[in-house]
């Protein structure tokens, strides 16, 4: 008669706080009512698991935090048979054990929104015990979580930071983003985040100058394009950009700046405090009503500032030059004290139009 020899299948890297089942196979006819599984630590040569198993099916559960993460392990295993015999050991199988990563997509914020048609999604891996990646994919999928793209397979670039481009995201449509990892030991992780573009498409100042070419016989027609881009005031350990005032604010989870009772967030430089047509998005939530809360000011304080003030149901733009005032007001809406909002402004020339949005 055949002998029973049963054979251990490769056992992938796990986690040992959750356990793990490993699976076998074996030769012959007759019935296995239970099995044992022995577990070695590789470094000390010790046995730190064996334990007798019942069951019909040819699988050992090893429960959780029995093992310890971030070592290497060598198993095998027998059968025992309903005869009251058992088998001789099978062949041994190495494999390692790792605390599950961490993968965090840094660009959607914590309502789940990004602000961009065209995102470079940035997810930040971190794993206990330092293993490396060994490459990483991103994959887009539509609201219902339907593939729409698989991006090419990459290598990190830097240990724990996996970039991508996202290109020709729709306003107001909900998207899954997911990021797939392997490590160089083999731990595969993925992670998925539901989010929507959120954002306003720039005004762009346009201007047309036509030219007659006697001597061609032909119109020119030059057109001049000009885009004026602000930047955003950022808190913790991120980098200070040129003409920001950062200091006497405080940050809530580094996405939201705290407003100080005596002195607005100012913005320095920008260009918004021009004549220049702009578009700008500010998005708020517990600004006390009649507070100025957001001022755009020149570098060196001698142009024209403009201040923005919430109030119950709107919010006011001022602009002053020597005694004279201008004020530009938002629709009426009420802002709920708990409620979020997003507020809209566009500079035409000197005017300045302004929207309330509530999220």
């Amino acid at each position: 008669m055949t002998e029973i020899k049963p054979s251990l299948i490769a056992i992938q890297p796990f986690d040992a706080t959750k356990g793990a089942s490993i699976y076998y196979t074996y030769t012959g006819s007759k019935q296995s009512l239970k099995n044992q599984l022995v577990v070695t630590d590789i470094k000390t040569n010790l046995i730190v698991y064996s334990f007798e198993y019942s069951s019909f099916e040819k699988v050992h559960h090893i429960p959780p935090n029995t093992l310890e993460n971030g070592k290497s392990y060598k198993a095998k295993i027998k059968v025992l048979l309903s005869d009251g015999g058992d088998s001789p050991y099978s062949n041994e199988v190495q494999f390692k054990t790792f605390s599950n990563p961490v993968l965090d997509i840094d660009n959607i914020d914590g309502q789940g929104y990004v602000y961009n048609s065209d995102v470079t999604f940035i997810a930040n891996y971190n794993q206990k015990e330092g293993e490396p990646v060994k490459h990483y994919r991103f994959s887009l999928f539509d609201e219902n979580e339907d593939l729409i793209e698989n991006y090419p397979i990459r290598v990190p670039r830097a240990p724990n930071v996996l970039t991508e481009v996202v290109s020709g995201l729709e306003k107001g449509k909900g998207y899954f983003i997911e990021c797939a990892i392997e490590t160089i030991n083999g731990v595969s992780w993925t992670h998925r985040e539901r989010f929507i573009p959120l954002y306003i498409v720039p005004s762009v100042n346009g201007v047309i100058n036509t030219r007659n070419d006697a001597d061609e016989g032909t119109i020119k027609v030059t057109a001049n394009l000009k885009q004026l881009l602000g930047t955003q005031v950022t808190g913790g350990g991120r980098t200070n950009s040129i003409g920001q005032v950062l200091d006497e604010y405080e940050y809530e989870d580094e996405e939201w700046i705290i407003v100080p009772k005596d002195k607005p967030v100012i913005f320095k430089g920008l260009g918004m405090n021009r004549a220049s047509d702009f578009v700008m998005k500010v998005w708020c939530k517990k600004i006390p009503n009649g507070k100025k809360f957001l001022d755009l000011s020149p570098v060196d304080d001698t142009g024209i500032a403009i201040e923005f003030w919430k109030y119950a149901d709107r919010v006011i733009a001022v602009k002053k030059y020597g005694k004279s005032v201008a004020r530009y007001c938002s629709n009426i809406i009420v802002i709920p004290d708990s409620s979020a909002f997003m507020l809209y402004a566009k500079a035409i020339e000197h005017r300045i139009e302004l929207s309330i949005k509530i999220l």
